[in-house]
């Protein structure tokens, strides 16, 4: 069954150990829930990255082609999250581990 999960060529396999990351990523995909779960660890990257102070009063909401759709309670937290936006893109795709997310754009939260 393990098999099955393998990213790479048996002969690729022979050189050394897999990254855990590439085995999970693979049975995440042919599950057909990586995306929700990167989701998932968007949402909490963004209530770190605002901390504790703002994060119940905003929410990460999804991640399409490069831009995070962020609900926030009221304009004048999305002003200031607008304001910090080159911050939080950068904390965000440091903690994503990668540099998907390029801008963030904003929503009112219902």
């Amino acid at each position: 069954m393990t098999d099955n999960l393998d990213p790479a060529p048996k002969s690729q396999r022979e050189a050394g150990p897999l990254h855990i990351s590439d085995v999970l990523g693979t049975a995440l995909r042919r599950l057909g829930v990586q995306r929700e779960v990167r989701e998932v660890q968007l949402r909490e990257a963004f209530a770190e990255v605002v901390g504790p102070a703002l994060a119940p009063l905003c929410e990460a909401r999804a991640l399409q082609r490069g831009t995070v759709l962020v609900a926030t309670r009221n304009g004048a937290l999305a002003q200031q999250l607008q304001l910090e936006m080159p911050a939080i893109v950068r904390a965000l795709n440091q903690r994503l581990g990668g540099d998907e997310v390029k801008r963030l754009r904003f929503t009112a939260m219902s």
